[in-house]
């Protein structure tokens, strides 16, 4: 099964009113894509997040209800560290810095997951390293661990499409 038609699948499971705590919420629909030259780095966002803010480095989306937040941040890799040094690094500061619990890890050649809980929200990583090893690009999504249900597919789309981009 590509990556699309997963992707299109857990849509159509999830397309339609959600309810979490009370609230109905509706999955994602329309999506759009976002590409920055200057970071090298591009991903599919649902239009429910707008881009609210960039800088140099980091490119901050919200979601219209203001309840979940998307950053995109490409850094770079000045010390050369291998993706086994940047997730040990990301783990570190989630454990024992942010006192988070990481509940799902998950690597591959260039890129890794963790996700889990911090300060009562929900917390997806996502960093991989350009091919030149020269960036470390990192998508972080968070939000009330209430609203999972409302921000699942979104983290879902925003996570398979996360990507080096052309350049």
């Amino acid at each position: 099964m590509t990556r699309h038609l997963a992707l299109a699948l857990v849509l159509a499971l999830v397309a339609g009113p959600v309810r979490a705590q009370g609230v109905a919420c509706m999955a994602p629909a329309a999506t759009r894509d976002w590409q920055s030259p200057a970071f090298g780095l591009g991903m599919r966002h649902p239009a429910s997040f707008r881009l609210e803010d960039t800088s140099r480095d980091t490119a901050r989306f919200v979601s219209l209800d203001g309840q979940a937040s998307a950053t995109v941040t490409a850094i770079r890799n000045g010390l050369r560290q291998s993706l086994a040094e940047v997730m040990a690094e990301a783990r570190q500061d989630i454990l024992e810095n942010s006192g988070g619990t990481i509940t799902y890890s998950r690597a591959r050649e260039s890129w890794f997951v963790l996700s889990g809980y911090m300060a009562g929200r929900i917390f997806y990583r996502r960093s991989l390293l350009s091919a030149d090893g020269r960036v470390i690009g990192t998508l972080w999504v968070e939000f009330p661990r209430a609203m999972k249900p409302c921000f699942e597919a979104a983290v879902t789309i925003m996570s398979l499409s996360f990507r080096e981009a052309a350049r």
